[in-house]
């Protein structure tokens, strides 16, 4: 008897949340009102598991990203164009400033990060929208993946990832000691900064429509937000 692999849909949100069986099989994606199908071959034949990296690594080759945030298989479709052209324009002005100051390195999505990477088969992965390594933390960085937490990562959202970003993914961002988490909402035009503290993640500006926006992390670094949005 066919199985499935099952998700919790959310309506209008290209995101699903599934538990993976013992026995891994090819995964099929559909859409459906806005949500994610998702299907395997075989038979159920255990109790789910958390979903870890080696899970991850028998997925297909496909157009989709995948994450995984504690256990939890997160499937996502490629971002629209108001995403896309803010993605890029930031990126642009980050990538100048950090290498002709010799910062370190700016990475655009998808790159994956480990954030539990002393685990033997980690359960938490993500693919930032971009993301930030300081010069002397360099080592984090393989030719495959950044394994630990990087300086800065930066998520912007989308109809379909917003809850997880200011949710799921800032607790994990947070218990992960990300030390600057910059939130992104280009259709509101909209930036957030939180910094890292012992207690947690204070924010420490919020910028809207054409404010000239000056990160804590990059003292001699302005960014005119009306480059993000036009």
């Amino acid at each position: 008897m066919p199985s499935a692999i099952f998700g919790n849909r959310r309506k209008n949100q290209f995101l699903v949340r599934v538990c993976i069986f013992e026995e891994l099989g090819p995964v099929r994606q559909f859409t459906e009102e806005g949500g994610l199908i998702m299907s395997t071959p075989q038979a159920i034949q255990s109790l789910p598991k958390a979903f870890r990296y080696s899970d991850y690594l028998k997925l297909p080759d496909d157009d989709n990203l995948y994450e995984i945030l504690k256990g939890e298989l997160v499937v996502r479709t490629s971002p629209n164009r108001v995403h896309q052209r803010c993605s890029i324009r930031l990126s642009v002005i980050l990538s100048v400033h950090v290498t002709q100051h010799e910062l370190g390195e700016v990475y655009t999505a998808p790159f994956d990060v480990i954030l539990d990477p002393e685990s033997s088969d980690p359960e938490i992965l993500v693919k930032p929208d971009l993301l930030f390594v300081s010069r002397d933390c360099l080592q984090i960085i393989t030719a495959e993946n950044v394994q630990g937490s990087p300086d800065l990562i930066v998520e912007i959202l989308s109809p379909s990832t917003a809850n997880t970003d200011r949710d799921q993914k800032f607790k994990i961002y947070q218990e992960s000691k990300v030390l600057h988490y910059w939130i992104i909402d280009p259709t509101a035009q909209i930036l957030e900064e939180y910094v890292w503290q012992p207690n947690g993640y204070s924010r420490c500006a919020l910028h809207t429509n054409n404010d000239e926006f000056h990160p804590s992390l990059f003292p001699e670094l302005v960014v005119p937000l009306e480059e993000l949005w036009s």
